[in-house]
C-alpha cells in the first residue's frame, strides 16, 4: 500500500512539474508581478507617493498614497500577511484604491509593522523581539494624514481582516482616536472566533502552542521570513509548478469560491502575498481561537501579565469604546471570519450604522480584495454608505 501511495505522489509531482512548462501568462501580468505597490500605481497612470512615518516607539512605517489634494482622506489597512498591494493588485477596474481615487478621495495605504515595506526601526532590528512590539502604527498614521489633509479632521477607515482587529484595539485602548474616524468600514471583521470552522485551522489547532513555543526558543519573530529565497520559491512554486494545489490550499483556508478567483493573476498574488508579519500576531490570534473572547495578548506568565495589565489574566478589550460610525461587511462562506461571530461583535459595538451579510453565498475571505466581481458584490455598497455619511444622511 505504501508503494502505491509513493507512486501516486511521484506521479502528481511529475505531472505538476510538466504542467509548469505549459502554464503561460500574459507578459503584462508577469511584469506587474515584479513591480512594487508604487510601481503598479504609476504604471496604470495614477500619481503615487511613499511616506515614511515614525511611530511613538521609533518604528518607521512605509505608507503609500494616491494623492488628491484637498480631498477627503481615506486610510486602507490590509490583513495579516498582506501589504498595501492588496488594494491595487486587480488593477484600475477592481482595485479599491483606484476606485476610491476615481471617486475623488485622497487614498492612503498603510504597510503595518514588519511586512516587506515596513522593516525599519530607530533602535531595533527584525531579529530582535522588541522590533515587533507596539500598538502605535494606526494612531501615528491617522495623525500624519490629518496633518497633511487640508481642513479635514476625520478620515474614512477601511480595514480588511487584521486591519479591523487593529482599529478595534486602537479604539478600545485609545478611544479619543474614534473622534478622528468619520466612518469605520470593516471587511471580514475579526474579533471573536467561537464559531470558526476552518478545516485547516481546526487541523493545526492542537499544535499551535507547541509550534509557537518552538519559534520563541529559536528566536523566530516573523512569519514567514522575509527573504529573497522564500519570495522566489513561493512565486515559482505557486505560479507555475503547483498552481492548482496552491489555489486549492487558498480556497480551503479562505472558503471555496473558484468562480471569483482569477487564476491568470496568480503570479501577482504569489509575488505580493505572503508579505510578512510577526509571530506574535499569529500567536495572539491562536490564543483567541483556543480560548475564545477578544482579549489582550497573553504572555503565558501570570507575573508578566500582571506587570503589563495589572491582572494575572489578560483583560478583554473594551469594544464599547469604539463609538465612531461602523459599517460591517461579512459573508457565510468566509472560513476565517464566522458570520455568527461578526453578529456577536455587532452587539458589542455601540454605533453600527450599516450591517451587511453579503448576498453572494460563496463570497470568501479573499474575495474582499481580489474577487473578479468585487465592485458589484461589495464595493458599490460601500461607496453608497460612504456617500451617505459624507452628506450627513447616515
Amino acid at each position: 500500500m505504501n508503494g502505491i501511495y509513493g507512486f501516486l505522489i511521484g506521479l502528481w509531482l511529475h505531472a505538476s512539474l510538466v504542467l509548469s512548462n505549459i502554464i503561460q501568462y500574459d507578459p503584462c501580468i508577469l511584469e506587474d508581478a515584479q513591480l512594487t505597490t508604487i510601481g503598479l500605481i504609476r504604471k496604470y497612470g495614477y500619481a503615487a507617493e511613499e511616506h515614511k512615518i515614525e511611530t511613538k516607539d521609533g518604528f518607521r512605517l512605509s505608507v503609500h498614497r494616491i494623492p488628491k489634494r484637498g480631498a477627503q482622506p481615506v486610510l486602507l489597512v490590509h490583513g495579516l500577511e498582506d501589504s498595501s498591494a492588496a488594494w491595487v493588485l486587480t488593477g484600475p477596474c477592481c482595485g479599491l484604491a483606484y476606485l476610491l481615487s476615481d471617486r475623488g478621495y485622497d487614498v492612503w495605504m498603510i504597510n503595518t509593522r514588519g511586512n516587506r515595506y515596513s522593516r525599519k526601526h530607530r533602535r531595533y532590528h527584525p531579529l530582535m523581539r522588541q522590533f515587533w512590539d507596539g500598538i502605535y502604527d494606526i494612531p501615528a498614521t491617522i495623525d500624519y494624514m490629518l496633518d497633511r489633509s487640508e481642513g479635514y479632521k476625520q478620515v474614512h477607515y477601511v480595514g480588511h481582516s487584521q486591519g479591523t482587529s487593529s482599529v478595534f484595539v486602537m479604539g478600545a485602548e485609545k478611544p479619543d482616536y474614534m473622534k478622528k474616524i468619520k466612518l469605520l468600514q470593516a471587511l471580514a471583521p475579526v474579533a471573536y472566533f467561537d464559531n470558526l470552522n476552518a478545516p485547516l485551522i481546526q487541523l493545526f489547532k492542537p499544535y499551535f502552542g507547541t509550534i509557537l513555543q518552538l519559534a520563541k526558543l529559536l528566536g523566530i519573530y516573523e512569519f514567514p521570513p522575509e527573504t529573497d529565497v522564500w519570495n522566489r520559491l513561493n512565486f515559482q512554486f505557486c505560479s507555475f509548478a503547483f498552481r492548482d494545489s496552491c489555489t486549492y490550499f487558498l480556497m480551503l483556508l479562505m472558503g471555496m469560491d473558484i468562480s471569483q478567483f482569477n487564476q491568470t493573476l496568480f503570479p501577482l498574488f504569489s509575488k505580493h502575498f505572503v508579505a510578512g508579519s510577526s509571530t506574535k500576531s499569529v500567536e495572539h490570534y491562536a490564543q483567541l481561537v483556543e480560548k475564545g473572547g477578544f482579549f489582550k495578548f497573553d504572555y503565558g506568565n501570570p507575573t508578566v501579565n500582571y506587570r503589563k495589565y495589572g491582572s494575572y489574566n489578560p483583560p478583554q478589550y473594551k469594544l464599547a469604546n469604539i463609538n465612531c460610525k461602523v459599517a460591517l461587511y461579512y459573508s457565510v462562506n468566509d472560513q476565517l471570519t464566522s458570520f455568527k461571530d461578526v453578529q456577536r461583535l455587532r452587539k458589542k459595538l455601540p454605533n453600527v450604522v450599516h450591517d451587511e451579510l453579503l448576498a453572494y453565498k460563496k463570497f470568501n475571505h479573499l474575495d474582499f480584495t481580489v474577487a473578479i466581481d468585487v465592485k458589484k458584490l461589495l464595493y458599490d455598497s460601500m461607496f453608497q454608505v460612504m456617500e451617505k455619511v459624507d452628506k450627513g444622511e447616515l
